[in-house]
């Protein structure tokens, strides 16, 4: 335990925030006064270089201590296989649960949540369909959505399937499944000692963040002005144009000329293009889409230009309070 000596306990506090996701990290800085808040969000937004034994370590402590102090020894079978249930569907993971609760492998993983989804999704790849399905079952729901996203789409239908479909695994599965782990650990370790991106984990958290956003933004800046352009660049990344309401996409269409869009669109995501394609009168499409013909193949460089002046529009019109923008994937309800 002599490794974790090297963190400050703001440091220390910054790594657990990391670790555990957007919202909850958001609701436990609710509990901070505002000088500590700047204080964690801004080391949140400094950490670099954080080798995957170093933060395990950190982790752990944390959840000893908590375990210690809160008399709580372990989730049991019934909390989990309704977290699973409420995860993958009803009794999804029913067959999985009774057979491998209490071994390591949900605990050999861990270190794989500090690890870009890409990358695990590219590391599996080749794996059969079945092992990719139990990996990814393993895994938290919310990872596992990310890592799916990186998968071709013609293996992500039979994913899916598969998981739902899981039962009792034989126990050759089970073992390919710890061997596959193992390899995704060891590989990983070697590969990058930096797997924690401190500035867009700051960047999601304070999207969350209910409290006086830009006061801490002001006082960050006193810190360090390049990290709070980064933290803001995450903030108002292009991707977030998907999903916007239909009200403030046709603002957006009124205030940026056609032209720019047709370059920013340039090897963007086809469901954002759709996206905005759907509130764009059919005139309107026809004509970008032999702009954007007419334009062919187009230098990265302008298509990020291009990118960052309708982000700046962007953010002109929501900080004048005349679009109501929205930074995260809200939950709805019917």
């Amino acid at each position: 335990m002599t490794k974790q000596s090297n963190f400050s306990n703001v440091e220390k506090t910054a790594l657990v925030l990391l670790g555990m996701g957007n919202e909850a990290a958001s609701e436990v800085l609710k509990k901070f006064s505002q000088d500590e808040i700047k204080s964690i969000t801004h080391k949140m937004s400094r950490l670099q270089g954080i080798k995957m034994e170093d933060a395990k370590v950190v982790i752990e402590s944390f959840f000893n201590d908590f375990s210690e102090h809160s008399g709580i020894s372990g989730a049991s079978k019934d909390y989990l296989t309704q977290t699973l249930n409420n995860a993958f569907g009803k009794n999804a993971a029913k067959g999985l649960l009774a057979d491998i609760y209490g071994d390591e492998i949900k605990e050999q993983m861990e270190p794989l949540k500090w690890v870009d989804p890409k990358s695990i999704a590219h590391f599996i790849l080749n794996e059969h369909p079945q092992i990719q399905a139990i990996f990814l079952a393993h895994m938290p729901s919310e990872r596992s959505s990310l890592i799916l996203k990186y998968m071709p789409n013609e293996l992500q239908d039979e994913v899916i399937i598969r998981i739902a479909k899981l039962k009792d695994i034989e126990h050759e599965v089970i073992t390919d499944l710890i061997e596959l782990v193992e390899r995704a650990v060891v590989n990983f370790s070697k590969t990058t000692s930096k797997n924690i991106k401190g500035v867009k984990y700051a960047a999601d958290i304070l999207n969350h963040f209910d409290g006086d956003r830009n006061k801490i933004m002001e006082t960050l800046k006193s810190h360090d002005e390049r990290i709070v352009h980064e933290i803001e660049e995450n903030m108002f990344a292009f991707v977030i144009l998907e999903r916007q309401s239909d009200k403030v996409l046709n603002r957006l269409i009124q205030e940026i000329d056609l032209s720019l869009w047709s370059v920013a669109f340039k090897g963007c995501d086809s469901s954002l293009v759709s996206r905005i394609k759907e509130v764009m009168p059919e005139r309107t499409v026809e004509t970008l889409e032999d702009e954007m013909e007419r334009k062919g193949a187009v230098p990265l460089s302008k298509v990020n230009k291009a990118r960052e002046d309708i982000m700046n529009k962007v953010r002109e019109l929501s900080d004048n309070g005349e679009i109501d923008l929205s930074l995260y994937q809200e939950e709805t309800v019917e």
